[in-house]
């Protein structure tokens, strides 16, 4: 009975040092393509001190745009990519996609996770308020990212601008590789 038991021991440290050779290589070239992408930020909200993210790191389509406490994750790190007008297109690290409205553009509309398509509902100006400190604007809009509440999880909505710490955004440059 020891020996089987030896024997299968043996048999998955092969199959699993197998697998770490043949998965070693795609974790080492992913971590480092994670590593070396460029214009990559957390949006943390000025107010609470949360950052812009999909619900529960949900990868569909639909899923709502909500805040949550800050953290080095790729479902919490976007990718800005600008546009030759100025605005820019964010790319989500964890789900490579972008967020938008929900229904029409309205006061209140929340934000939901959608492909990257490169469409005018998907198109944003960051307009800076100090060195460190951006309103963020719908292109050819008047509406604002906002959060909705004080609370973890709270959605984020597009209003009107407020004047509020609610609608003041904070970039926090960073590279995860989890």
């Amino acid at each position: 009975m020891k020996a089987i038991f030896i024997g299968a021991a043996s048999v998955f440290g092969i199959v699993a040092l197998g697998y770490l050779v043949m998965l070693g290589q795609r974790l080492y070239h992913n971590n480092q393509r994670k590593l070396s992408t460029v214009n990559t930020f957390a949006i943390q909200n000025k107010k609470t001190g949360m950052d812009i993210r999909p619900f529960n790191a949900g990868i569909g389509d639909e899923v709502k745009i909500i805040q949550y406490k800050h953290h080095n994750w790729e479902c919490m790190t976007w990718q800005f990519i600008k546009l030759e007008d100025g605005s820019y297109l964010l790319k989500n690290l964890y789900t490579h996609k972008t967020f938008q409205s929900s229904s029409a553009l309205e006061s209140g509309v929340t934000l939901w996770q959608q492909p990257l398509e490169a469409n005018k509902f998907q198109y944003w100006e960051f307009l800076r308020q100090s060195e460190d400190e951006y309103l963020i604007r719908l292109k050819d809009s008047e509406l604002y990212v906002t959060v909705s509440d004080d609370k973890n999880n709270s959605s984020i909505i597009l209003m009107p601008m407020q004047n509020k710490l609610e609608q003041h955004w904070k970039l926090i440059e960073q590279h995860p590789t989890m």
